[in-house]
């Protein structure tokens, strides 16, 4: 393996490292397996980072599960895409080292025509990158689908080859979720191979929509969980405390709490502002005084200083955006003792206890949209399920129906 631009350039990662305030022991970590490449990496046996990194796990016992092994493959895998394309270690950025091979390379170049004249289009409109990323990868999977299964051109599909997609022979393996996105790829291409996809479409299944029942927060649950947030002498961060609050009151999206930053926070009017992540869409949320203080304890007395403009971030250097709100709210459901054994604890839950606290208090459903940030109104109809206040006002007596005892015996 040639270690020569590596042996030449390695001091400016390490310089860069040190600027932009990664700890001692990342710092480390990055030295060792430098070392590691230039001494071994230069032997005739080793002929690619893999293979290094294979026999240092092999050389060192490394068991699979090991902490160790899983922080010398990624930064490994750092040093790799330093040395061989100059890209510097980021917050997010996937060191791509060792990792399996994109389905979208797996395409052949018709399939692969189809995804790329469909994402030139979508850039050009108005769909949001989340909308067009998970639109795009529906669209690969559908279409290594049908390559997979014998056929390599738009023109060789069948409708046995569609409906597999969908069916396993027993029951619906992929619901109507996936039609809604992979139409719009399709329908994108019909451009540039006209009618053979329209007969493709044409051969999708009618699938009716499906709605889970949502395990939603019971009332015990919800107090439980709201006490421990105000609780002084508690063993959560104020991080924990700020995201969690402002998840239990306004339902905002993990993705939304995550993004906000200082110009997002009206402290004058108790307002939020921003631009939703999940549709692009301008939102606007009254701030009560339990989510402003949880936000401003936050930021006077915990957050480190960065030079990241969010507001939350990690607690270890060098101080980046929070990539998940998870382990936050899982601190607080811990803590009041809820949900330990098992049970969804994820920021949606606090979305879905929101709209039917709204709907038990027969708030109205565009309303609760409007306040959810939903941008179609059938987007409040799961949450309708779990308004069992207003659904037994709808259940019939069974008074005037005699039925025999025995039925209730089983």
């Amino acid at each position: 393996m040639d270690v020569r631009n590596l042996q030449k350039h390695h001091p400016l990662l390490l310089e860069y490292l040190h600027d932009n305030g990664y700890s001692r022991c990342h710092i480390q970590w990055m030295r060792r397996c430098i070392k590691l490449v230039l001494n071994e990496g230069s032997s005739p046996e080793i002929d690619s980072y893999e293979q290094l990194y294979w026999e240092e796990v092999q050389r060192r016992g490394y068991k699979d599960a090991a902490p160790v092994r899983k922080t010398l493959k990624s930064t490994l895998g750092c040093v790799k895409r330093f040395d061989l394309e100059g890209i510097y270690p980021q917050p997010y950025l996937y060191h791509g080292f060792l990792a399996p091979i994109k389905s979208y390379d797996l395409l052949n170049d018709e399939y692969k025509s189809v995804i790329d004249y469909y994402e030139q289009a979508a850039k050009l409109g108005s769909k949001v990158d989340r909308t067009i990323y998970t639109e795009r990868q529906a669209g690969i999977l559908f279409l290594l689908h049908l390559q997979n299964a014998g056929a390599q051109s738009i023109t060789d599909t069948t409708e046995r080859h569609v409906l597999d997609f969908f069916y396993d022979g027993e029951k619906i393996i992929r619901s109507k979720a996936y039609i809604e996105k992979i139409t719009p790829v399709l329908k994108a291409t019909i451009p540039l191979y006209g009618e053979p996809v329209k007969k493709l479409l044409s051969l999708f299944p009618s699938i009716p929509k499906s709605y889970r029942n949502y395990p939603y927060l019971t009332q015990l649950e919800s107090e439980k969980f709201r006490i421990w947030l105000e609780e002084e002498n508690s063993q959560l961060t104020l991080l924990d405390k700020a995201i969690a609050t402002i998840a239990y009151y306004t339902g905002l999206r993990g993705t939304d709490i995550l993004s906000l930053t200082p110009e997002n926070i009206d402290w004058e009017h108790d307002m939020i502002h921003l631009d939703q992540s999940k549709t692009g869409i301008e939102l606007t949320l009254p701030m009560n005084a339990i989510v402003g203080n949880a936000i401003w304890d936050y930021l006077i007395y915990e957050r480190p200083k960065s030079k990241e403009t969010i507001i939350f971030v990690n607690g270890f250097r060098p101080y980046n955006k929070i990539s998940a709100t998870w382990d936050h709210l899982k601190n607080v459901f811990n803590e009041a003792g809820v949900r330990k054994d098992g049970g969804r604890t994820g920021v949606r839950i606090f979305r879905h206890h929101l709209a039917t606290a709204l709907l038990e208090n027969r708030i109205s459903p565009p309303v609760i949209s409007s306040i959810l940030g939903h941008t179609s109104p059938e987007s409040i109809n799961p949450y309708v399920d779990a308004d069992l206040v207003h659904l037994r006002e709808c259940s019939l007596s069974i008074e005037d129906y005699p039925v025999a005892q025995m039925v209730f015996e089983l």
